[in-house]
C-alpha cells in the first residue's frame, strides 16, 4: 500500500483479462481476487494505506462517497450490501478507481444498489452472473421509485449500461446479452417549474440584507466571522463552497488598464476546470467587502497557519503546549504525564490509567482507519494491557485499599504518542487541504485562507472536548456552512440568522452562485463569458433564473421585431379585420415610412408589394417577413392545417424516397425543415406566458425566385446561399478563459 505522499507511477497495475475456458462463476471469482490484489497497490496520493477490503465504507481512505449500503438504507435503519454481491461491487469500484483512475464513484454505486435489489426480486439471489435484461429493467424500476427528483434515474440507468458492458467484456455473465436503458431524460422544465426553481434556488432579499448587516457589525465569535466572510467571497465571484478549501491567504490580484483603472481579481481554483484561474470581483462595490473579509479571516486564522507550518516542518516532534511534560521523545511517560501531554483532564478521584484508556486509546480502536505505524503502536498497547483487576496496595495505618497496581507490558513515550495523535487529529491529506487530483495544484494548510485548529469553532464544552486543537481543519467546511446557514437537520440548534435575531431565514451556499449567474445574465453578459467567469467547462444555462418578463423585455430591446407596446391594439385590429400598418407590428427604421401591410392566411406580411412582387412566390413558411400574431385563433387553426398538409406531403415524399424516386430525398429535406418551423411557430403561439398580441417573426431560409434563376443559369454556386447564412463559430470556453487575464489589463 502506498502512502498519500508517494509519487511512484501506477503503470505496474495490470488489467484483469478473462480466460476463455472458465465459466462465469470462475471468471467472477478471478475478477474479485484480482481486485483484492490490486487494492493494496493503491494510487499515489489518492488511496490511503489504511484501506481494507473488509471495510463497509471506503470514504475516508481515498474512495470519496463510497459506502456499501443497500438501496433504501437510512441513518435510522442502516442496511448494507450482502455477499456475494458486495464482493462484486467492491471489485467494480477498484477497477474504476484504482485501475481506470476515475474519480466519480457515486453513480456506479447507486446503479449497483438498484441492481442488487432487482437481482433479489427476480432470482432470489445476489449472484451477479445471473444478470439479464429483465433484471436490468427491474433495476430501472427501482431507480424510478427511489430517485424521484430530476434526471437521476436516467443518469443511473446509463451508468448501469456501462456496468453491463464491463461485465460482458470481462465475461462475468452466464448468458451474454445486449441491453439499453428504457428510461428517457426528462423534458425541459415548464415555465411553472422554472418559477418554482427560481424561488428555491435563489437567495431571498431578506437573507442578503441579513448577511450584510451581520458582516458589518462588530462580530465577536470566530464562527460568525468565518461564515459571513465565506458568504462575502461567494457573493463576490460565482464559486462553489467546496472551492474555499483551496483559497490562499494571498489570493488578491490587481490589474490596471491603459487609463489607470484598477480591478480586483481573486486567484481561485475552479473545480470543474481543475485549474487555478483569475476571477474578477463582480462589481467595484464588492472590492472593499472582499478586503474586509480577508482582514477579518486573517485575524482568526494566522495562528493556525503557523501551527500547520510547524506540524509539517517537524513531523517527528510532539506538538508543544504549556502542559507538555519536560521529557525527551523516547523517555518513558507515566499515565499522568501522558494525559497531560494529550491535554486530557484528570480529576483527583479518577485514575489516569483508566482516563487514558477511555478517552484516547478507546477512540483509536478502529485500526482500519490508521496507518501501519499507528496500528503497530496501538497493537503494542492493547496486547500489553493488563486486563486483570490489579494488585491491591494497602498502607499500614490506613484503612482500605489505597490504589491498584497493574503490570502493563508497554512503554509510553512522546514519540509514540505523536504518531497516534497525528493519526487521530490530522486530516488524511495533510499537509494539503484537499485530496489529490490529476494535474491539480494543491494548497497546503500553512497557506490556506480558512485554516483553523480543530475544535476552534466548536460551540459548547462537549464538542470542544472531543476535538482538541492538536489538528487543523478548513473553517469553511461545506457541512459547517450548511448547518450554520440552514440547519434543517437539527432545528434545536440555532443557525447564524437565528443567533442574531433574524428568524425563519435559511439559505444554501450554492444559491449565491445561482444569484451571481442570474445577475450577470441581467447585466447582458453572454453565456460563454458567464461560464468562463464561473469556472465551468460546459454551458450553465440552468443557473439563469431570469423571469419570463425580463427575458421578453431583453429580447424586445435587442430585437425590435417583437412589438409588445401596443400588443392588445394589434390583436383587436387582427380579430376585427381592420387595416394593419407597418408601425403596428414593428419599430420603424430611420427614414422608413409607415404603410398598410398585407395579411395572409397564417399571419401578417411586411413585404412592400408596391415596389416589387413577392420574391418567395407564396412560400410564406420560408420567408422572414412573415409574422404570426399571438391570440389570433383563426390563423392558428390555419397554421395547424398547414402543418397537417406538410405531414401528408412528407409521408408521400418518404414513400417515394424508399422506392428510389429521383429527387425525393431533396423533397424530404425541405419538407422536414418546413414541418419543424411550422411546429415551432405553433408551440410558441400556444405558450401561455407569451402576451396576446405579440408578433412572432418567422426565420428566412435565404432562397428567392431570383436566386433560383441565377443558380439555374450557373451564375452562382448552390452552396453560396447556405454559407452566407452560417454564422461564425463561437470561441471555445478555453479561448475565452485565456482572454480573462487580459481583461482590464
Amino acid at each position: 500500500m502506498t502512502k498519500s505522499s508517494d509519487s511512484k507511477s501506477t503503470h505496474h497495475i495490470v488489467d484483469f483479462k478473462p480466460k476463455s475456458h472458465r465459466d462465469a462463476e470462475a471468471q467472477l471469482e478471478a475478477f474479485v481476487q484480482w481486485a483484492k490484489q490490486t487494492l493494496p497497490k493503491g494510487i499515489p496520493d489518492r488511496v490511503h494505506e489504511s484501506i481494507l477490503w473488509e471495510d463497509l465504507s471506503w470514504h475516508k481512505h481515498g474512495f470519496t462517497s463510497c459506502s456499501f449500503t443497500a438501496l433504501g438504507s437510512t441513518i435510522a435503519a442502516p442496511r448494507t450490501m450482502q455477499p456475494p454481491f458486495i464482493e462484486f461491487a467492491k471489485a467494480i469500484l477498484v477497477y474504476r478507481r484504482v485501475y481506470s483512475h476515475m474519480k466519480s464513484l457515486q453513480p456506479w454505486l447507486s446503479a449497483m444498489k438498484a441492481l442488487e435489489a432487482a437481482l433479489v426480486d427476480l432470482t432470489g439471489s445476489r449472484d451477479v452472473t445471473r444478470v439479464t435484461a429483465a433484471v436490468c429493467n427491474r433495476a430501472c424500476e427501482h431507480m424510478n421509485r427511489h430517485w424521484t427528483k430530476g434526471a437521476a434515474p436516467y443518469r443511473h440507468s446509463k451508468t448501469l449500461m456501462q456496468i453491463v458492458a464491463l461485465m460482458r467484456a470481462k465475461k462475468l455473465l452466464r448468458t451474454d446479452f445486449r441491453w439499453s436503458s428504457p428510461l428517457t431524460d426528462k423534458k425541459r422544465r415548464t415555465l411553472e417549474q422554472q418559477k418554482v426553481d427560481r424561488q428555491q434556488k435563489l437567495p431571498s432579499r431578506e437573507v442578503i440584507y441579513a448577511l450584510g448587516e451581520i458582516f458589518n457589525n462588530e462580530m465577536t465569535r470566530a464562527l460568525d466571522i468565518v461564515v459571513t466572510s465565506a458568504c462575502a467571497l461567494l457573493l463576490s465571484a460565482p464559486s462553489r463552497v467546496g472551492e474555499l478549501a483551496d483559497v490562499e491567504l494571498d489570493c488578491l490580484v490587481f490589474k490596471e488598464n491603459a487609463s489607470g483603472h484598477r480591478r480586483m481579481f481573486l486567484r481561485w481554483y475552479a473545480e470543474k476546470k481543475n485549474q487555478v484561474i483569475l476571477k474578477p470581483v463582480v462589481s467595484p462595490e464588492m472590492e472593499p467587502v472582499v478586503e474586509r473579509a480577508l482582514a477579518l479571516l486573517k485575524l482568526v486564522t494566522d495562528e493556525a497557519r503557523a501551527y500547520a507550518a510547524w506540524l509539517e516542518d517537524h513531523p517527528d516532534e510532539f506538538p508543544r503546549h504549556k502542559g507538555l511534560p519536560s521529557k525527551g521523545p523516547d523517555e518513558p511517560l507515566t499515565y499522568t504525564e501522558a494525559c497531560a501531554a494529550l491535554q486530557i483532564k484528570v480529576r483527583e478521584t479518577s485514575s489516569p490509567r483508566s482516563i487514558f484508556k477511555s478517552y484516547f486509546v478507546g477512540s483509536l480502536k478502529r485500526p482500519e482507519t490508521l496507518s501501519p505505524a499507528a496500528r503497530r503502536i496501538l497493537a503494542e498497547i492493547l496486547e500489553g494491557w493488563d486486563t486483570s483487576r490489579g494488585r491491591q496496595i494497602r498502607f499500614k495505618g490506613k484503612p482500605g485499599v489505597q490504589r491498584f497496581e497493574f503490570d502493563d507490558r508497554f512503554v509510553l513515550t512522546l514519540r509514540k504518542l505523536n504518531v497516534l495523535l497525528r493519526e487521530k487529529y490530522l486530516p488524511k491529506d495533510f499537509p494539503y487541504t484537499t485530496p489529490y487530483t490529476e494535474g491539480k495544484a494543491r494548497v497546503k494548510y500553512r497557506d490556506a485562507l480558512f485554516t483553523v485548529r480543530t475544535g476552534a469553532l466548536a460551540e459548547g464544552s462537549g464538542a470542544a472536548s472531543v476535538k482538541r486543537g492538536f489538528g487543523v481543519e478548513i473553517a469553511a467546511d461545506p457541512n459547517r456552512m450548511s448547518a450554520r446557514l440552514g440547519n434543517w437537520k437539527n432545528p434545536a440548534v440555532k443557525n447564524l440568522f437565528e443567533y442574531h435575531g433574524y428568524h425563519s431565514l435559511r439559505v444554501n451556499t450554492h444559491a449565491f452562485r445561482h444569484e451571481l449567474n442570474t445577475e450577470m445574465h441581467r447585466a447582458g453578459l453572454s453565456q460563454l463569458l458567464i461560464d468562463a467567469f464561473s469556472g465551468r467547462t460546459t454551458m450553465g444555462s440552468v443557473y439563469n433564473h431570469e423571469t419570463i418578463e425580463e427575458r421578453a423585455q431583453r429580447v424586445a430591446t435587442y430585437h425590435p421585431k417583437i412589438k409588445s407596446s401596443n400588443a392588445s391594439q394589434t390583436l383587436d385590429k387582427v380579430k376585427t379585420n381592420q387595416p394593419l400598418s407597418l408601425g403596428d407590428v414593428k419599430d420603424l427604421l430611420e427614414g422608413e415610412q409607415d404603410r398598410i401591410i398585407h395579411q395572409t392566411h397564417i399571419g401578417v406580411c411586411v413585404h412592400d408589394f408596391a415596389s416589387e412582387p413577392c420574391p418567395k412566390m407564396g412560400a410564406c413558411l420560408d420567408c422572414g417577413r412573415l409574422g404570426c400574431v399571438k391570440g389570433d385563433d383563426v390563423k392558428l387553426v390555419n397554421l395547424k392545417e398547414e402543418r397537417d398538409d406538410i405531414k401528408l406531403r412528407l409521408d408521400k415524399a418518404l414513400g417515394a424516397m424508399s422506392r428510389g424516386v429521383c429527387g425525393a430525398c431533396e423533397w424530404v429535406k425541405r419538407l422536414e425543415k418546413k414541418l419543424y418551423k411550422c411546429e415551432a411557430l405553433i408551440e410558441t403561439l400556444e405558450n401561455p406566458e407569451l402576451e396576446n398580441g405579440a408578433v412572432v417573426w418567422n426565420a428566412d431560409n435565404g432562397w428567392t425566385l431570383t436566386k433560383n434563376a441565377v443558380i439555374m443559369s450557373r451564375q452562382m454556386d448552390v452552396n453560396f446561399i447556405d454559407e452566407s447564412r452560417t454564422q461564425d463559430a463561437l470561441p471555445s470556453l478555453d479561448d475565452v478563459s485565456a482572454l480573462l487575464n487580459e481583461i482590464e489589463g
